[in-house]
């Protein structure tokens, strides 16, 4: 274009593209627009930045630890109250390091062999969330819940696959 508009031929022409200009503009301007309702950019959905980490926030990540799990004693009448077997689904629950809040993860525990109360046994622990590995360090304790306590932890290792 070199600097020069472009012929736009009819002033009702130059309107209508000018018209549809700003259109564009307010479907893709990051504010506020249509009386205070949020207008979302037009194109592809953008994940949402995570600005401490780095990470988006529309992604589940999954860590896996190498972990000492020792099971609670727990009352015979109380089924969900165990490990079921080598494979089952649990909550984590862990604590900051720094801010000390407790933050809870979805997460799976692999173990080779049965985990009986009160014997500390090496388990995998894969869990979900974007910031897990901020709560989740080599050192760092963690319960996993299964409606109540049913094992303490320490985490051992990461493991990098």
């Amino acid at each position: 274009m070199n600097g020069h508009v472009s012929d736009t031929g009819s002033p009702a022409r130059a309107h209508s593209r000018l018209r549809l200009l700003l259109l564009d503009l307010a479907r893709r301007w990051p504010g506020r627009a249509h009386g205070g309702q949020f207008s979302t950019p037009a194109g592809p959905p953008r994940r949402e930045h995570h600005p401490r980490s780095g990470r988006s926030a529309g992604r589940r990540y999954k860590y896996k630890y190498r972990a000492l799990v020792t099971p609670v004693p727990r009352p015979d009448d109380d089924p969900e109250a165990a490990l079921p077997g080598p494979v089952c689904r649990v909550v984590v629950r862990a604590r900051h390091p720094e801010t000390h809040r407790s933050k809870l993860f979805s997460a799976l525990v692999t173990s080779d062999d049965d985990l009986q109360p009160g014997k500390p046994r090496m388990v995998t622990v894969v869990v979900l969330g974007g910031d897990a590995d901020d709560y989740l360090a080599p050192g760092e304790h963690f319960a996993l819940l299964r409606g109540c306590d049913v094992a303490r932890g320490t985490v051992t290792s990461r493991v990098f696959v």
